[in-house]
């Protein structure tokens, strides 16, 4: 934070919200320092997917704890040990989050996906794919 003055001369201790940041999914999976195939806003790792339970969210708190154990375990100097601990925790080996000292910031509220991206990369990956297998290519013409 930093320290301004408002409109009466009070001096206040005001920090940057960090509202939304948007962003696709390598990016995002980046930023929010979760690794592997887990949701980066949830705790969930990819056979969790079809089960009706709902996970916990990503927190700070609980991202910062486990960074603290990862530290503790291996020095991020060493590559290859400190990715190793990380993993165990489902997180992908940065070990320096630049949201860290924000205010309120949790990776499961300010990640905000590029949705737009998101719609056309599961229509041409998924949906298309699937009709260009169903019907054959010489019956599409993109």
């Amino acid at each position: 934070g930093v320290m301004l003055s408002d409109p009466i001369g009070c001096s206040q201790y005001c920090f940057t919200a960090l509202v939304s940041y948007i962003t696709n999914t390598p990016e995002a999976m980046m930023l929010a320092a979760v690794g592997g195939k887990t949701l980066l806003v949830m705790m969930a790792m990819y056979k969790q997917f079809v089960d009706a339970f709902c996970r916990e969210p990503w927190m700070k708190s609980m991202m910062i704890a486990q960074l603290a154990v990862v530290h503790s375990h291996a020095d991020p100097n060493d590559i290859e040990a400190y990715f190793h601990e990380a993993q165990k925790f489902q997180l992908n080996g940065v070990n320096k989050l630049f949201w860290w000292d924000y205010a309120l910031a949790d990776p499961s509220w300010f990640l905000t996906l590029a949705s737009l991206h998101h719609l056309h990369k599961e229509f041409f990956d998924h949906d298309a794919q699937w009709l260009i297998c169903t019907v054959g290519d010489s019956e599409i013409d993109f």
